[in-house]
């Protein structure tokens, strides 16, 4: 089971529509409120944060990509970001990206933190959903599966329930329970468009012996 597969496209939309409408959808939202209570100076100062917190992030997106780049370094860069920018989208983004960076270094114990900081703080749904699904995984990579099934016993939005579902199924097969495995399996299977998710089929199709 990848930890980093299903997913991996809903953020990287998340990213490129910060990166591309984020700056102006925030500016905007403060322009409008400076110019309804006449806060011009602190408008001016929101918007030099905001500019500021999204050239540092995408600053950090570049340095993360570059085949050289030492990500030792890079990881204590993202963590002062985040540090720095709690209240920001783009915390939590530079959060999820340290997770990923962690777990390919191996370091589960510093996904788990940068995960469950993005759960605990981001104020975006879809985000903390993509945080929880991930940190299921990092937990059911180290033989954690209650802990991991009680990390997936939670509401989300409706758009990731065939992931959340899948992923169970994933992690009660991993702990050798096969009949909830397919159970699971089949519960995403009701809420995947036809053909979508080859995969699943494939999985449903090795638990044939099983009853139910």
């Amino acid at each position: 089971m990848e930890i980093y597969s299903n997913d991996e496209q809903q953020v990287e939309a998340l990213q490129r529509f910060l990166k591309e409408n984020g700056l102006a959808m925030l500016a905007g939202l403060v322009i409008g409120l400076g110019g309804l209570y006449g806060f011009r100076q602190y408008q001016e100062h929101q918007l030099e944060q905001l500019e500021a917190q999204s050239t540092a992030y995408n600053q950090l997106l570049e340095d993360v990509q570059k085949p050289d780049s030492d990500k030792e370094a890079w990881l204590v860069s993202a963590k002062n970001f985040v540090d720095e920018n709690q209240s920001s989208s783009y915390a939590a983004l530079t959060a999820l990206l340290s997770a990923k960076e962690a777990v390919l270094k191996k370091d589960f114990a510093m996904a788990e933190t940068q995960l469950r900081w993005v759960v605990t703080n981001s104020k975006e749904a879809e985000v903390v959903a993509l945080a929880q699904l991930r940190l299921a995984r990092v937990e059911a990579e180290q033989a954690k599966y209650k802990e991991a099934l009680a990390t997936l016993e939670v509401t989300m939005p409706a758009a990731f329930a065939a992931q959340q579902n899948e992923l169970k199924g994933d992690v009660w097969l991993k702990s050798g329970d096969e009949v909830k495995a397919k159970a699971a399996y089949k519960a995403a299977q009701l809420v995947t468009e036809m053909g979508k998710n080859p995969l699943l089929d494939v999985k449903l199709n090795e638990l044939a012996h099983v009853a139910g």
